[in-house]
């Protein structure tokens, strides 16, 4: 084979690049996403396809569970030139990977959608705020709350029911 035709043939996208870029045309055109949003998605999507092609996977019908899979822990482990995502971003990469297989099943790209059993990583979950004394001290006196305001001493009891039991808003 002539040597023009071998370097056309490996510069020419692969089927699965190719899916995706129509992905992003339709996130573009008939999702209207803001121009930062498209860019995440751009982002997510090419370290997706950087992934694919390190395993030889060329085309959406080749991607397994397994794959995405290994995708996250590829991602939350980082890899040259990457450093690793915290587990909200490998989410929300995941989630773009994941909306991509979902478009490409809709359009007819794939036969199947390696994505619908695979979950995004649980954010972890932070500790409320503590109030300090001074501002619990603050807002009992904010009620007035004396014999003369029976309004504010009801809602300073309230607010010290509240306090006292170590009830949280949410």
């Amino acid at each position: 084979m002539p040597e023009s035709t071998t370097a056309a043939t490996a510069s020419r996208p692969s089927a699965l690049a190719r899916s995706a870029q129509v992905y992003r045309d339709h996130l573009t055109v008939e999702r209207g996403l803001a121009p930062n949003s498209l860019a995440a998605y751009s982002r997510d999507l090419r370290r997706y396809l950087e992934f694919c092609a390190s395993r030889g996977i060329t085309a959406a019908d080749q991607v397994t569970e397994s794959d995405l899979g290994d995708f996250l822990a590829w991602l939350r482990q980082g890899s040259i030139g990457h450093a690793p995502l915290a587990a909200a971003s490998a989410a929300r990469t995941l989630v773009a990977v994941r909306g991509f297989h979902r478009f490409a099943v809709q359009e007819g790209i794939s036969a199947t959608d390696p994505g619908r059993e695979v979950k995004p990583p649980a954010s972890a979950k932070r500790l409320p705020k503590a109030l300090t004394v001074e501002e619990v001290e603050a807002i009992l006196t904010s009620t007035g709350g004396t014999a003369a305001d029976p309004l504010g001493l009801r809602d300073r009891a309230l607010l010290e029911f509240l306090y006292g039991t170590g009830a949280r808003i949410s």
